[in-house]
């Protein structure tokens, strides 16, 4: 056999309990499907190959392993290939299905792609376990071990064999050991035992699980690896499943910010996905949404209810309750919000600020710009130190295209304004309230619109008399 370690992730499951048209393995928590986090665990391994079975809805799952495959493991240098279990011949079939890309390693471990809580400090210990010898198997101890293969030790506190729960006896069924499926296995071992798999069981089908008793008789019964938080390897079959697993993720992610430094107002309520990255002293409020590959700087605050998604929030910024903003760049000591809208393609320099009810769009305030409320700015360059009054609207879609604005420094929009695209406003210029900027307007100019206002003295009372002459006239007969 060759040298290092080869993964394999067994993701061929149907998931009826499910009841989704979606592979049981590509359902979502927190951001990534649950056999990305698996694939996550398994590459900080650094293996020499990755193997990921597929079966039911194999062709999405693969499409999105190859996606990932370009992506993050790329980042980490590893690329994940994907066997296909032709038919649902059990997990030994699975395993035996993917024997051209594990045949060259010298040890192999077996995943499952619906564990998505698996980490990689406990894939190291389990191969630590193994110790030289035939398989490491991991074990769990749980209180209602109903549904789960039952772990069977010898005297010498070692495997000795595993027994489903469908083919278990009564005493068998006491047992509250459980197999949580991931073991480690010498390659050589693996690849002679695969073919002596027998399908003697209820389900007739070839299970893995046979070659712990066959490394019992070989005389090098498993290594056990119990856990001491069985929540860790406990599979997602259902949607009550996946989400108590969504939260069991948060809480360890919250946790572990917390630990390096960051203030979260209620854990319990926040959401960070994996791919966040959080600096020291940085505050998360309630219920707030961190997705994607964000990035919140020290001295940052995010509040109550934001959903912040791809976004870089620079040190000092400051995100008021109930923002959105996706794929925008937030500088520092930057104010957005409360209720504002960043839409991608937003950047906002340094000391921006951006108010309730304002929506931005492919826009880039400079620094010390501000849009205090109620505003529309897309397609936009705003110099540094403008202020854009209430109500204003870049006019940048005429029906074809999308034009530009562009502001220089220090401009003063009026409120209600319409800049309409392309126009480009000089240096300190002046839009009046109310006015529609149909061309460029020059450095240092005032522009502004008017329509003569017309005052109609006794107006009111006239209306009145010739409402209430027209209700006193009889009706037709």
């Amino acid at each position: 056999m060759g040298e290092g370690l080869a993964v394999v992730i067994l993701a061929a499951g149907l998931g009826k309990r499910m009841h989704s048209r979606l592979p049981k393995v590509l359902h979502p928590l927190l951001g990534r499907p649950m056999i990305g986090h698996v694939l996550d665990a398994a590459a900080a391994l650094r293996p020499r190959s990755i193997a990921v079975v597929t079966g039911h809805g194999g062709a999405e799952v693969q499409a999105w392993v190859d996606g990932w495959a370009d992506s993050d493991g790329a980042r980490q240098g590893v690329a994940p290939r994907c066997a296909v279990q032709p038919h649902q011949g059990g997990t030994g079939h699975a395993v035996w299905c993917a024997e051209s890309l594990w045949r060259d390693s010298s040890e192999v471990i077996v995943l499952y792609g619906d564990t998505p809580l698996l980490t990689a400090a406990t894939l190291q210990e389990l191969c630590a376990r193994r110790q030289g010898g035939l398989v490491s198997l991991l074990v769990g101890e749980l209180a209602d071990p109903t549904g789960y293969g039952r772990v069977i030790l010898g005297g010498d506190g070692r495997i000795s064999r595993i027994v489903e729960h469908k083919d278990a006896e009564p005493d068998q069924k006491a047992v509250r050991l459980v197999n949580a499926g991931m073991m480690c296995v010498a390659t050589e071992f693996l690849a002679a035992s695969l073919p002596r798999l027998r399908p003697d069981n209820a389900q007739g089908e070839l299970y893995l699980t046979d070659v712990l008793a066959m490394a019992a008789k070989a005389g090098q019964p498993a290594a056990p690896f119990i856990l001491s938080d069985p929540t860790e390897v406990q599979g997602v079959n259902n949607r009550a499943e996946l989400a108590r697993a969504t939260a069991h993720l948060r809480d360890r992610i919250n946790l572990a910010w917390m630990q390096a430094g960051v203030t979260f107002d209620d854990p319990a309520s926040a959401i960070v996905e994996a791919g966040v990255s959080l600096e020291p002293d940085c505050r998360i409020g309630a219920a707030v949404e961190l997705r994607g590959a964000t990035t919140v700087a020290t001295g940052a605050a995010v509040e109550r209810g934001c959903v912040v998604t791809d976004c870089a929030i620079e040190a000092g910024a400051h995100l008021l309750p109930y923002t959105v903003a996706t794929e925008a760049h937030i500088g520092a000591g930057a104010h957005v919000g409360p209720f504002a809208h960043l839409r991608p393609g937003t950047v906002l320099d340094a000391r921006v600020k951006i108010g309730n009810f304002v929506e931005t769009k492919k826009a880039r305030l400079r620094e010390g710009a501000k849009a205090s409320h109620l505003s529309y700015l897309g397609d936009a360059d705003i110099g540094p130190d403008c202020n854009i009054g209430a109500g204003t609207i870049t006019c940048n879609y005429d029906g074809v295209a999308k034009h530009r604005t562009v502001l220089g420094r220090g401009v003063f929009i009026g409120s209600d304004s319409q800049l309409v695209a392309p126009v480009t406003l000089g240096d300190e210029a002046y839009v009046g309230a109310g006015t529609t900027v149909t061309a460029d307007v020059p450095a240092g100019a005032l522009v502004v619109t008017r329509i003569a206002a017309v005052v109609k003295a006794g107006w009111v009372a006239k209306k009145r008399a010739q409402r209430a002459a027209a209700a006193a006239r009889p009706g037709p007969a």
